[in-house]
């Protein structure tokens, strides 16, 4: 079973946009994120995904990101993040519980 997908929205206004599956047998699913919070889908299904759009609604008017395109990725975590001014993109994600934190120990060796 696959876990649910996730858009986090690293900008300061308000996005909407489109997931895109490989197949026709799963629907697209389209979100609605507030500013600097996250949406997340209520089931995920088995179907890869080709493509995250996204629009950007600032005071300068709407711009749309860099979408991510994949020839079918299994990741579920996606984020909208801000380059340059009025300029954006979609990127994956590394998923927040699942990464492990690398410690380096340095000790004094003597040869």
């Amino acid at each position: 079973m696959s876990s649910p997908i996730e858009i986090i929205n690293s900008t300061n206004y308000i996005i909407s946009g489109e997931i895109s599956y490989m197949t026709v047998f799963c629907s697209s699913h389209y979100f609605f994120v507030k500013p600097n919070t996250n949406w997340e889908s209520e089931k995920r299904g088995i179907c890869p995904i080709v493509q995250v759009s996204a629009m950007i609604r600032t005071p300068r008017g709407v711009f749309t990101a860099k979408p991510f395109v994949s020839i079918g990725t299994v990741y579920s975590s996606f984020e909208v993040i801000q380059t340059r001014e009025n300029v954006f993109c979609v990127t994956r994600s590394r998923n927040k519980t699942n990464e492990k934190s690398v410690i380096l120990e340095s000790s004094d060796h003597f040869f």
